[in-house]
């Protein structure tokens, strides 16, 4: 496949008039060449900007389909802590957020286990450690299916265990159950006996630093709670939502966060100050964005994005917050987030310049194959 490109956006460069060429799914050359020659399988995009593939790093997309949707999907409710689960064990193929995401230009999410937020009934619950999260491609590719063990700290697992009468129910509870879990962990690795432990097995790959230790965390003394935890056992960490992380600046520069999502109802303490304006603070940290989905629906992903530029971010460095910076805190960077040879052919052709108000998606193109749009 030949795509010919008016003008070839990345969060690195700019280039006018270039040709990419994809075979077996990756990116095989960039050229000058501006043409088909020799190529049945063609894409004009000369009228049309081509970028990266999006990528939102944390939903629930198969998990929850709508809000409201009754049950709890995402977590085992009858145990605070579940390394051991898996998302995937509980994914929804057939969730037409796979196709919503698609006709946005989004090409690649993490899944993980939890719940959203809601600006409708009381819904967002999570226990202690309800499991392992994955990654895919939205043509519904696994492609890591234990990608981190997602955790959470604060008003979320506390207000849970308390209306389900189990413990602990403080935020010094919690961090000494993730800590216990973790101190077991450690020794049931110097252990020589047969191991038969699968919570424990489950939490060996944050030791041997394979996935990180992703947690739900909103304030400042969450924060200060995880970064501690991270450092007393030399792991590796992700903070998920973040709020306040900007107010820790100076004190986050090792440890990513993914950020999200910047427009919601500001519903209950952790959230007061939730505001999109604190993208501006937050520039200069190591940072992706994200939709939540469904909380923010995975189509709004763009429109996220979009918002950054109005607090002092440019085009590129708004497209990096959905393209380079999620696959790099994803860990997936090697494969997919930018346009560069070697790489996934994950592109999106937009109909005009990116964040801009009519402009709209006219292609989406996952793992070299188009799963939206006119390939004409």
């Amino acid at each position: 496949m030949k795509i010919k490109c008016g003008v070839l956006l990345t969060p690195f460069e700019q280039m006018n008039d270039v040709t990419i060429l994809v075979e077996d799914g990756k990116i095989r050359q960039i050229t000058r060449e501006y043409g088909f020659h020799g190529v049945e399988d063609c894409i004009d995009a000369s009228n049309y900007y081509v970028v990266p593939g999006f990528i939102d790093p944390h939903t629930h997309v198969g998990i929850y389909r709508l809000e409201g949707e009754n049950g709890d999907h995402g977590f085992e409710g009858s145990d605070p802590l579940t390394p051991h689960l898996n998302v995937v064990d509980g994914v929804d193929p057939f969730d037409p957020a796979f196709e919503d995401a698609i006709r946005a230009g989004v090409t690649t999410i993490g899944i993980l286990p939890g719940s959203y937020m809601s600006f409708g009934s009381s819904v967002e619950k999570i226990t202690i450690i309800p499991g392992q999260g994955a990654i895919y491609k939205t043509n519904r590719r696994l492609i890591k299916k234990s990608a981190c063990i997602k955790a959470a700290l604060g008003e979320h697992p506390k207000r849970f265990l308390t209306e389900r009468k189990m413990t602990p129910t403080t935020r010094m509870g919690i961090v000494s159950e993730i800590r216990s879990i973790l101190t077991q962990t450690q020794q049931y690795m110097k252990d020589t006996h047969e191991k038969t432990n699968p919570k424990l097995e489950a939490l060996i790959p944050l030791f041997e630093k394979k996935i990180p230790l992703r947690i739900h965390v909103h304030t400042v003394r969450d924060i200060v709670a995880a970064k501690r935890l991270a450092e007393e056992f030399d792991i590796k960490i992700i903070l998920d939502h973040g709020t306040e992380a900007y107010m820790l600046k100076d004190d986050l520069r090792d440890i990513p966060v993914v950020y999200g999502p910047v427009v919601f109802s500001k519903r209950g303490v952790e959230l007061k100050n939730l505001d999109s304006s604190n993208l501006s603070k937050m520039k200069g940290m190591d940072f992706c964005l994200t939709t939540d989905h469904p909380t923010i629906p995975i189509q709004y992903l763009d429109l996220l994005a979009g918002l950054s530029i109005s607090e002092g971010f440019s085009i590129c460095e708004a497209l990096s917050l959905i393209t380079i910076n999620a696959a790099r805190i994803l860990g997936i960077d090697d494969e997919t987030g930018s346009i560069e040879i070697g790489k996934s052919a994950d592109l999106v052709i937009l109909s005009g310049k990116p964040f801009q108000p009519d402009t709209k998606v006219v292609c989406t193109i996952v793992d070299g194959q188009v799963y939206w749009g006119n390939e004409r």
